[in-house]
């Protein structure tokens, strides 16, 4: 876990190389005095340019983890699909290779695990309205749940923003900026709890809106 104990990070979702609309982002997250800033991976397979998106996350020192569609570009799986990243400049690829599945943070209101989708899990699918049978089929959920390290899962995959409250842990989603959703990435403050949401394209950001980061709900006791 890092040392440095996180006040204000700012957390960009699935990039899906969508160099410009990263750019504006990164403009943006840099000018407003973080901690940090992270990103839930996906950083391959897109309308954009996936050796520019390595090289603005990579200089601008983006915490980033790999996605599944990452995993995808490096060993030419599911290279059929729509804006799949074919080719890959050196540099890219050792980028894409060197992105660890997970990072844990430290902050001031307890661990947060940066991930792909749940935990090691990088296929797997928590979005807001996710519940009863397929809840139950997330067993690194569960794990994280029962982490005392881990109070905050910071996670991707599914694009949808969400700020969810469970047992043991609470999930933020940054969304996506993938042209084809509503491009957004979130600023978390944990000092003041804190998520500010905002939306974000090749022209610009704007807030849309802002909402508590809940607590993790307490875990019952143990009889």
């Amino acid at each position: 876990m890092s040392e440095a104990r996180l006040r204000r990070l700012g957390l960009l979702g699935d990039v899906h190389t969508e160099d410009r609309t990263l750019a504006a982002a990164l403009a943006f997250l840099e000018a407003s005095g973080l901690d940090a800033i992270a990103c839930t991976g996906d950083v391959a397979d897109g309308g954009g340019d996936i050796d520019r998106t390595c090289a603005l996350l990579s200089r601008h020192e983006v915490l980033t983890v790999s996605g599944n569609h990452d995993r995808w570009a490096l060993t030419g799986e599911l290279t059929s699909l729509a804006d799949a990243t074919r080719e890959l400049l050196p540099e890219s690829r050792d980028y894409l290779a060197s992105l660890p599945s997970t990072i844990l943070f430290s902050t001031v209101r307890g661990g947060a695990l940066l991930c792909h989708g749940v935990g090691e899990d990088d296929m797997a699918v928590l979005k807001p309205d996710t519940s009863g049978y397929a809840l139950g089929a997330i067993p690194e959920l569960r794990e994280l749940m029962l982490d005392p390290e881990v109070q905050y899962m910071l996670g991707g995959h599914t694009h949808r923003a969400m700020v969810r409250q469970f047992m043991g842990v609470t999930v933020v989603n940054a969304g996506t900026l993938h042209r084809a959703y509503s491009p957004s990435f979130c600023v978390i403050d944990f000092e003041a709890e804190e998520v500010a949401r905002y939306l974000c394209d090749a022209d610009g950001v704007r807030l849309a809106h802002t909402e508590p980061l809940l607590r993790p709900a307490e875990l019952p006791e143990a009889s």
